[in-house]
This record gives C-alpha cells, sequence and structure tokens, in this order.
C-alpha cells in the first residue's frame, strides 16, 4: 500500500504487471521473493523470472533461513540457475547444505547450470558430492575459491570432484583461477590432468630448486593457458619449461608481476619459440626491473615482428618498465608512483582494467585523475600510501563520470577532501569503502561529504593503526550511525592487543540496533581476553540473547556477526 502526496491510498494491486516489473529491476531476487512470494496468485505470476534465476547471497540470516525453509521448496522446481555466493558470509553455503545437502536433485529438479561464489575448500566439495541425478544440470561455475590449507594433491582430488559431478554430465565447468604456491605444483597438476583443456593458474612463491632442465610429459589437450605469477622474480625458464609441454595451445595470457630476467621483454628471444605455435590469441603484460638504463624504443623494436601491438611504461629513473600487449586484456593492474607521470602521456585506453591498484598515490588524489580516466570502467579503485610527489604542470584535473566504480579503498593517513568530493560525486554506483580511519575522521567534518556517504556507502571497512589519535577514532565510531545509515556490512581492523581501542568495540555494539538494514559485523585484532567479552556482552543484550536470531563467530584474533 502506498500514499501519494494528495493524501489517496494506492495499491500495489492497482499497477500494471508492466509497471510491477520495472520495481523489481531495483530489488534483489532475494528481496523480491522475500517481500511478494505468496502474497497473491498474481503477484507470484509476475515474479517468476526471478526464481527460474536465484541468487542466494548478501542476505540476512533470518531472511535466508525463512526462504530456504518456507520458500525454495515450493519453487526449486522452477529453478533453472542458482547462484550460492560467500562473499560476504561464509555460512551462507553451509545454511544452504543443512537444507538442502542431499536432497539437492529432489529440490531443484530441473537445474541446469549452478554457480559458486567465493565457498571454501571444506564446503565446495560437500556441494559437490550432492550433485546427483539432475538430469538437465550441464554447467557449473566456480568463481575466487577461497583456500584453507590445501596443496597440489588436494586441489587434484578437487578437480576430479568436479569432472565426475552429476554423474560425470557436466558438459561446462568453469574455475577462474587455481592459486599454486610454486612452479613445480603446476608441472605436478598438469602431469596429473593431462586431458585439462583450459587453466588459469596463479604462482604465488618462487621455486628454489626447480630444475629447468628436467623433461616433462606433453600436455596435448591443453588449449587455452592464462599463467600469473605474483610477487617473486619470474625468469624465463620457468616459462619455457610450461610452453614446452603445450604444443597445441591457442590462447596465451602471461601476467608477470616482477622479473629482472631481460629475456621475458625481448621479443626477438620470446619469437623464437613462439613461433612454433598457432596462437589465436596472445595477452602479456610484464614488469620488469633493470640495474641500468631502460631504452624504450629498442625494446618495443624487438616485438615488431609481432601481430598484436606493444606499447610500455618507464618509471621516472629509467629502470623499471611495464610492458604490455594493446589493449590490456587483463582485469587487475597495479602501478607504482614512478611511473604517473610517463602514464599521462600513454593514449591508449585501459577499458577492460576492472581492478586498478594505484602505490603511493598524493594526498591530491586529483594528482591521479589523468590516470583514473584511462580507466573508466574500472570498478575496484584501491589507493595505497602516502605520497608527497607533484604531478601536474599547473592545470587543474577533473574527472569523468565513474559509473562502474562501485569499491574504494584509501589506505593513506590523510587525503585531501575536495578533490574526494569530486571522486564521489563522480561515482554514483559506488557502495564500498575501505578507509583508514584518520582519513574518515577528516571526511567526517565536511557536511557535503557525509551527505554523500550517507546517500552511498553500505559497506564500510575502517582500518586503525597504533598511531591513531585515540579521541579522534572515539569520535569517528560514535558517529558512525548517524552518518552511515544504510550500512549493510562493517568491518573494522584494529591494533592487536591494544587494550585502548578494543574499549572502542562495544560502543559499535551499542549502535548497532541503528542500523535497521545491517546484515554483517567483522572486528579484526581482538584479544582472545576480550572475544570472552564480546561473548558474554551478547549474552546479556537484548535482542542478541535470542541465539537463533543470529550467528556468531570467535576465529583467531576475529569477531563475526551475522545478523
Amino acid at each position: 500500500m502506498i500514499r501519494s502526496t494528495s493524501s489517496s491510498i494506492i495499491r500495489l494491486e492497482n499497477f500494471s504487471d508492466e509497471i510491477l516489473l520495472l520495481i523489481y529491476r531495483y530489488l534483489s531476487s532475494i528481496d523480491i521473493l522475500y517481500s511478494f512470494y505468496g502474497l497473491n496468485t498474481r503477484l507470484n505470476r509476475t515474479i517468476s523470472e526471478t526464481y527460474c534465476h536465484l541468487f542466494l547471497g548478501e542476505v540476512s540470516y533470518q531472511r535466508l533461513k525463512y526462504i530456504c525453509s518456507s520458500i525454495i521448496p515450493q519453487i526449486g522446481y522452477n529453478i533453472g540457475s542458482l547462484t550460492i555466493s560467500d562473499q560476504l558470509t561464509e555460512n551462507l553455503s553451509k545454511i544452504f547444505l543443512e537444507h538442502f545437502g542431499q536432497q539437492i536433485s529432489l529440490t531443484f529438479p530441473r537445474l541446469k547450470c549452478l554457480t559458486l561464489i567465493e565457498l571454501t575448500t571444506d564446503v565446495l566439495p560437500s556441494i559437490i558430492h550432492n550433485l546427483t541425478n539432475l538430469t538437465d544440470l550441464t554447467q557449473l561455475n566456480i568463481y575466487s575459491l577461497k583456500r584453507a590449507k590445501i596443496n597440489v594433491d588436494g586441489i587434484q582430488i578437487l578437480l576430479d570432484k568436479m569432472f565426475s559431478a552429476n554423474n560425470s554430465g557436466l558438459n561446462s565447468i568453469c574455475y577462474d583461477q587455481i592459486f599454486l604456491e610454486r612452479l613445480n605444483d603446476l608441472h605436478l597438476l598438469l602431469t596429473r590432468l593431462p586431458q585439462i583443456e583450459t587453466i588459469h593458474a596463479v604462482l604465488q612463491y618462487e621455486s628454489s630448486e626447480f630444475n629447468h632442465k628436467k623433461e616433462y610429459s606433453l600436455v596435448e589437450s591443453l588449449i587455452e593457458l592464462n599463467l600469473f605469477s605474483l610477487g617473486y622474480s619470474f625468469n624465463f625458464n620457468e616459462l619455457l619449461s610450461i610452453l614446452n609441454r603445450t604444443i597445441n595451445i591457442e590462447k596465451l595470457s602471461i601476467k608477470i608481476d616482477n622479473t629482472d630476467d631481460f629475456h621475458l621483454i625481448n621479443g626477438n628471444h620470446f619469437n623464437s619459440f613462439l613461433s612454433s605455435f598457432h596462437l589465436k590469441q596472445f595477452n602479456y603484460l610484464v614488469n620488469y626491473i633493470s640495474d641500468s638504463s631502460i631504452n624504450r624504443k629498442e625494446i618495443l623494436s624487438t616485438w615488431e615482428q609481432f601481430p598484436q601491438q606493444f606499447d610500455c611504461l618507464i618509471s621516472d629513473d629509467q629502470n623499471k618498465i611495464i610492458l604490455y600487449t594493446i589493449p590490456i586484456s587483463f582485469s587487475h593492474l597495479g602501478i607504482m608512483s614512478i611511473f604517473f607521470k610517463n602514464l599521462f602521456s600513454v593514449k591508449n585506453y585501459f577499458d577492460k582494467i576492472q581492478s586498478l591498484c594505484l602505490y603511493g598515490v598524493p594526498n591530491l588524489i586529483s594528482e591521479v585523475f589523468p590516470i583514473l580516466m584511462k580507466c573508466r570502467k574500472v570498478k575496484y579503485l584501491d589507493f595505497q600510501g602516502d605520497n608527497e610527489l607533484v604531478l601536474k604542470s599547473g592545470k587543474e584535473n577533473h574527472l569523468c563520470k565513474l559509473t562502474h566504480l562501485t569499491h574504494l579503498s584509501l589506505i593513506q593517513s590523510s587525503v585531501d577532501s575536495k578533490s574526494l568530493q569530486e571522486l564521489l560525486q563522480s561515482s554514483p554506483n559506488l557502495f564500498d569503502l575501505n578507509i583508514h580511519s584518520k582519513s574518515l575522521h577528516t571526511l567526517l567534518e565536511q557536511q557535503s561529504i557525509c551527505h554523500l556517504l550517507e546517500e552511498r556507502i553500505t559497506h564500510l571497512y575502517i582500518f586503525i593503526i597504533y598511531s591513531d589519535d585515540f579521541e579522534q577514532v572515539t569520535t569517528t565510531i560514535s558517529r558512525l550511525a548517524s552518518i552511515f545509515k544504510r550500512l549493510k556490512h562493517l568491518y573494522i581492523n584494529i591494533p592487536m592487543n591494544d587494550k585502548s581501542f578494543e574499549s572502542l568495540i562495544l560502543s559499535i555494539f551499542n549502535q548497532l540496533t541503528q542500523w535497521p538494514s545491517l546484515v554483517s559485523l567483522e572486528i579484526f585484532g581482538l584479544s582472545e581476553k576480550f572475544q570472552d567479552s564480546i561473548r558474554q556482552w551478547l549474552r546479556n543484550n537484548s535482542p542478541f540473547n535470542d541465539s537463533d536470531s543470529f550467528i556468531s563467530e570467535y576465529p583467531q584474533r576475529a569477531f563475526k556477526l551475522w545478523l
């Protein structure tokens, strides 16, 4: 029932189906089911498309329990596509298993596609194990798997379970990335799974005992390889050991975050072995560090024989270079401040970049607005570190609309309020803010910024460190409920074992009832003694003395509350 300005009452049933469908566009599938299902036959019919494609994620504990117990059993027959996301709470998939674990085939007999997002490696096998006798299920998607102490043997077991899921009746299995510790693990995985056709592998640590002269068996079925190296200094021989096993590769993407091996930026050397492949697609990005000055033109000239176009960024000291194919096809890009000035002069745009991390950003963040203009489709923006460098040449930088930007991280102790306000105004869909407590305190002194934060932010992460002023932090924490009225998820990271900051946490609990939409609260950096204090507070305070109305967890030095 809606009351108009003329005081007349408009009933929801009076709206046409077309208007109702427009209303549903602004709501999640969970909200639609919870609010409209079962009211009457007509409304059930108008939301039928919603439960054909059901997304279970970012939902309160009580609401999920009701939907699993009272709604899904009635509509499960119609669900063709189901997504389960643990992105904001690891317990959601566990609740799903409690209700439907051994009855998935009975509850969802017409399921065609199952997507699992950020599940842990201890929950995922249980769901896959129960995928049996689903005659229509042909597609399984697994994204951003959270690893919990799993080695290459465990990964192989998990992949074997995927291949044999649903009585081996799956036609398509999409697994976005496999995080491996070392190159030896990737070789072992390729040896054990010679039938694999596509692999997205991320290497995290150096293989100190790696023998590049060792001969490995061929993996003839592999046609697509995406290989990312994080952190350590990857070298040409390590890359060659993998490529020598993949004679039928058609799509090759290589991203190396750190190397001092000149062969990896020398196109002539690269072409000597890539020419034997029949590549339909080649994407490349490498961060190279040298002890001497680098000649940009000479490096690019070695790649002219490739069908792809190459470009590069060179650092202010001429000793570091980022070499890449155009356009950059990788979704994540990290750039240090020593590249900022030269990045301004690069003509090409980075439209495929979804996650951008800028290291050493000036406090006057408008200095890097020209970089953001080249990454207009960025979704995740991360500013790290404080830097006093001045980049601009007298002219004022303005920002275009960043309609894709949803997550902003400001892990620096100070930030210019005016330029941040412009960034917020240019980001109409921003809802997630990760911020240093000192910077947040400064922002909350600006009424215009407070209005933007109140209007946009539903996910807030506050980072507190030892050097933060206790009184400032106290003031900031006390104002959270009055500013962030639409908050759904709150995360606070405090200094380890600092009792003065721990005392602030109870003031957060006293504000909980002022956030009607709050779904989860997580606090990191707690001592075991203070964890006990939180348990006692929850037992003594209504409505939290009803243990069936929420889930609380106490992992190491942390507290998690799902309302």
